[in-house]
């Protein structure tokens, strides 16, 4: 009797629902917005914020590419103030700060204030509060399932392509791009204030244990640095500093990796309606490539953060990078055929599907205590690489007519990058670690 009054008062203690999936789906929500509106919406405005501001096409790049720059500047500040202050405080001045940036777009009267508001207000809002927050977040509550949970989140991301950017589309074709600006501020902002509250530094804070475990990993012998290989099952009972993981060859491939993965597809994915209509296509056209992407990634998202947790999360990502290039050979060789221009979108996606699982090999390589300081580290490192890929992208067309010999580049880019996750190495333990284990094993003899 007491054993099952005991066992009863512990599944009343217990909630049904991990409270962490309650915070993946708070980010999800809100990465599902900025996914919708700045990511896969940027794409929709860059035509008419040319028409409208008198510019060629490399100049408009050129506020993605400051953006990337000013992400690469901030992320790490950011990813150490979400160590310190906890997701909660980010995610809310991020979020007010991506809403208030959308309203003073549209007010923009020329190009150097759209500049100025664009990437000190809009981007360094988005950079803040959904790059570095959100994720941080669903890094503190899971280790086994980070895999699953992080690619759960970012596949919102790909919700909000698919979802809420046509609705930004047909705003932006009916009614003008700064009366869509307006409505994404406001939406933003309706949204960031009371899905902050769901936000918990950590599964401890509330007397949990992250995945929902009811006792340690390291009680039950599965947490470990010695996984198998094979099965990728490199999450580690090691919590490594900065310092110490910066000190490893495998957080700077990691980085190398993650940059060139990012910087490829960066200069496709802002010139994607472009691109469309270089192939013959109309803008709708091109605005349903870019919800046909973000549509095709979701399930994407879920099958490969899946199969992440259970086989070797980098030669995962190793293959979908290497259909990335191959997504970029089928547009180079297409003609006007909407089906083939459909079959470089399905190949690309897998390039996009696997961006939440890339990301959780910070937590699983190095811990959970650092994890948005490394994150953001190698955003720095992937925002240097990849800011002038856009920019680049424009003007090749500008002088030339022609998107061709802005391809070529990124298909290399993408294969390096493949080779780089495929051979990326497991870290070796920090020296306080090893010099405690020899202790331990001193005295055990």
């Amino acid at each position: 009797m007491q054993d099952n009054s005991s066992a009863s008062s512990d599944s009343r203690a217990r909630p049904n629902v991990f409270y962490g999936w309650w915070i993946v789906a708070a980010g999800g929500i809100l990465n599902a917005l900025a996914g919708g509106t700045y990511h896969s919406g940027l794409s929709v405005y860059f035509l008419p914020v040319t028409r409208d501001l008198g510019l060629n096409r490399a100049a408009t790049s050129l506020a993605y590419g400051l953006a990337r720059l000013e992400g690469g500047i901030v992320g790490p500040l950011a990813g150490y103030l979400v160590d310190r202050l906890g997701p909660r405080t980010i995610i809310t001045i991020g979020g007010l700060l991506a809403g208030l940036g959308f309203f003073l777009l549209a007010l923009t009267p020329n190009f150097t204030t759209f500049l100025l508001v664009y990437v000190g207000v809009l981007a360094l809002g988005v950079h803040m509060g959904f790059n570095n927050g959100i994720m941080a977040a669903v890094n503190q509550w899971f280790i086994r399932r980070s895999g699953l949970a992080m690619s759960i989140t970012t596949l919102s991301i790909a919700v909000g392509g698919a979802v809420v950017t046509p609705a930004i589309a047909f705003m932006v074709l009916h009614w003008g791009w700064r009366p869509a600006a307006v409505m994404s501020g406001a939406v933003i902002i309706a949204a960031v204030v009371p899905l902050s509250f769901v936000f918990r530094r950590s599964p401890e804070s509330i007397g949990l244990l992250p995945d929902g475990d009811r006792e340690p990993q390291s009680a039950r012998g599965s947490q470990s640095g010695t996984g198998s290989p094979r099965f990728g099952r490199y999450y580690t009972a090691v919590d490594f500093t900065a310092k110490e993981a910066l000190r490893t060859p495998t957080y700077w491939l990691l980085a190398a990796a993650t940059g060139l993965r990012i910087a490829a597809p960066t200069g496709v994915f802002v010139h994607l309606v472009p691109l469309m209509v270089w192939k013959g296509q109309s803008e709708a056209t091109g605005v349903f490539v870019v919800s046909f992407v973000a549509f095709t990634s979701i399930p994407l998202r879920v099958l490969l953060g899946w199969m992440g947790d259970k086989w070797a999360k980098q030669k995962i990502v190793g293959i979908t990078v290497l259909l990335g290039s191959a997504s970029l050979a089928v547009l180079l060789l297409s003609g006007e055929d909407l089906w083939q221009l459909l079959l470089f979108a399905t190949l690309f996606a897998f390039s996009e599907g696997v961006d939440g699982l890339s990301w959780s090999l910070i937590g699983d390589l190095f811990g959970r205590s650092s994890f948005a300081t490394l994150r953001g580290g190698v955003m720095a490192v992937s925002s240097f690489m990849s800011m002038g890929m856009p920019v680049f992208a424009g003007w090749i067309y500008d002088t030339s007519g022609s998107y061709y010999w802005a391809l070529i580049p990124m298909m290399g880019m993408y294969l390096v990058a493949a080779l780089l996750w495929w051979q990326l190495p497991r870290p070796r333990p920090p020296r306080r670690v090893l010099d405690s284990t020899l202790a331990n094993a001193s005295a055990g003899h």
